[in-house]
């Protein structure tokens, strides 16, 4: 028997007692670890739970709170429905009687207002009355044109206006006409009776001799409504109203445009007379020149021969004897 073989077998005796205790260290530590995190774990958990208590305390609170105040409504309840119907009785009344005097003094005051409103209505109404007078017989038509379109049932009415305009003007209320006519202008600007409304203020301010205007009136009825029938004639009006403020060369130019643009038109026919009119006469033609006649010899005047004188008788000369 060789000494290797001992050797072999004590060797395997001392790693045997070597290998039992590495296994139980090592799971010393995983327990250690594992008992770590459950530490941990526990820890998070006692936090939550805490705060779980925490938020139901609050709302246990909370609730305890709400139960409060509904037994504070029931106590008052209870004490209301312990009243006698006397006291509900007497506490009714007063609240009618405190309702009937407030509400007397509402109508009180209603009344205050709209007798304040109509005072202040009258006021403005006299005064801007007051004012339109002192600026002129143009303001007062329009002031009376304001009112009359006011009287309306509905202002926004186009025909309603036109015939208050009609009317006006038959009426011989020609200022109050021509303001509700350029009312009518200036509220439907692209009404095609515009140009009617426009083509009668200017007519009617040609009547009152405010030419400036009419003049206006009939440009912008020319201007805005060029296909319209009142077209022409308002060019004509237009260069009628040139005429009387003295502006002949104007005027005969819109006069020529009127036959150049509507030739067919009644308004032309005219405007070519009005031409005719204004054109200076032709110079008159030159005299024929006459031949001078040929002059005439002077015929000798045939008088009588002189008779000879008879001798004068001579003077006897003194020196001679």
């Amino acid at each position: 028997m060789s000494l290797r073989a001992p050797l072999a077998a004590a060797a395997a005796l001392a790693v045997l007692p070597l290998a039992g205790c590495f296994v139980p260290l090592e799971r010393g530590r995983e327990m250690e670890a594992r008992i770590q995190r459950l530490e941990v774990q526990n820890v998070e958990q006692q936090r939550g739970i805490e705060e779980q208590r925490q938020a139901v305390r609050d709302r246990v609170e909370k609730v305890d709170q709400k139960i409060r105040e509904v037994q504070v409504k029931i106590d008052e309840l209870n004490q209301a429905a312990r009243r006698s119907g006397a006291d509900l009785g007497v506490t009714l009344s007063r609240l009618q009687d405190e309702f009937a005097r407030l509400k007397g003094d509402l109508e009180v005051a209603q009344h205050r207002l709209v007798e304040l409103d109509r005072s202040v209505g009258n006021l403005r109404a006299e005064t801007e009355a007051r004012f339109t007078a002192l600026k002129g017989q143009g303001a007062m038509d329009a002031y009376e044109a304001r009112q009359k379109i006011a009287a309306l049932p509905r202002q926004d009415d186009k025909a309603a206006v036109f015939a208050l305009a009609q009317q006006q003007e038959e009426k011989g209320e020609k200022g109050v006409a021509r303001e509700i006519y350029d009312e009518y202008v200036r509220k439907w600007p692209s009404d095609p009776r515009s140009a009617d409304a426009g083509f009668r203020a200017g007519e009617l301010l040609f009547d009152l001799k405010r030419y400036r205007e009419a003049l206006l009136s009939y440009g912008r009825v020319a201007e805005t409504f060029p296909r319209s029938d009142r077209a022409p004639q308002a060019m004509l009006g237009a260069a009628e109203s040139m005429l009387r403020l003295d502006m002949k060369d104007d005027a005969a130019a819109v006069l020529g445009q009127l036959v150049e643009k509507y030739p067919k038109a009644e308004a032309a026919a005219k405007a070519k007379a009005r031409l005719a009119e204004l054109a200076p006469p032709p110079p008159p033609p030159p005299a024929p020149e006459k031949k001078a006649a040929p002059e005439k010899k002077a015929a000798p005047d045939k008088k009588a021969p002189a008779k000879p004188r008879a001798a004068e008788k001579k003077k006897p000369d003194p020196t001679r004897k």
